[in-house]
């Protein structure tokens, strides 16, 4: 076994044994190095490990920290379902952070994927999505205003976009295509979401109604830490 896989292995052990209690700063890597008589890389890379799996998450320039057990959810792929929904299946709390709301005309992706031009405008819906007021996703969804309306800053506050836009609009969600992508330094990311340190997947979503319309576009950057993802397979005749 690798000498850090083994020392991540004794923290996790502590962890769960509440030798370590949760939100609890981690002594720094020079002692945990002295500690277990090795380099301070190994211990980054232990580190590293215990962050991949969610059990801590790091500040910048103050250290690592014990998460607190029970903040994690997991989602199957194989059917719809939206950020709330995964968030209250979870018996936990949803909460929105930093929103921001503005218009602008969409860009030639966003023409394509909403089958639109570039005469239309689009609302940008910019937004942290929290559980129990962890930040868990970064999402930007993107309306067109001819779907919406031009008051919609006004009428939209928080919450489910999906479930606004039947009631408000008797628009009903039916299916989405998604695009599942690694993040890239291209893509601009809020520092409370930086500074957890936490694996980053990135879903684009175009959600269509019952008559297969685009109705909006979203990219979300959901944690792995805390969100685990499965797809169901199922062998093909013949296959």
């Amino acid at each position: 076994m690798n000498k850090y896989i083994e020392i991540a292995k004794i923290l996790f052990d502590e962890m769960d044994a509440h030798m370590i209690a949760g939100g609890e700063k981690l002594p720094t890597e020079k002692a945990m190095a002295e500690r277990f008589r090795t380099s301070r890389e190994t211990i980054r890379k232990a580190l590293k490990n215990l962050v991949q799996m969610g059990r801590i998450y790091s500040i910048q320039g103050s250290g690592y920290y014990v998460r607190p057990k029970g903040l994690h959810m997991e989602s199957t792929l194989n059917r719809y379902s939206s950020i709330t929904d995964l968030i209250s299946r979870s018996n936990l709390a949803e909460g929105d952070l930093e929103i921001q709301i503005f218009k602008r005309r969409p860009v030639q992706e966003e023409q394509v994927l909403l089958q639109t031009d570039k005469q239309d405008w689009v609302f940008i819906v910019d937004r942290i999505r929290a559980a129990d007021g962890e930040p868990i996703v970064y999402s930007q969804n993107i309306l067109l205003q001819s779907i919406v309306g031009d008051d919609f800053p006004n009428r939209f506050e928080s919450g489910s976009l999906s479930r606004y836009l039947e009631q408000s609009h008797g628009i009903t969600i039916s299916e989405a295509l998604m695009e599942i992508k690694t993040v890239s330094e291209e893509d601009s990311l809020p520092f409370r979401l930086k500074q957890s340190g936490a694996p980053l997947l990135k879903f684009i979503q175009i959600h269509y109604d019952a008559k297969a319309k685009p109705i909006f576009l979203s990219y979300d950057y959901m944690r792995n830490d805390l969100i685990r993802f499965f797809v169901r397979r199922t062998r093909m005749n013949g296959g």
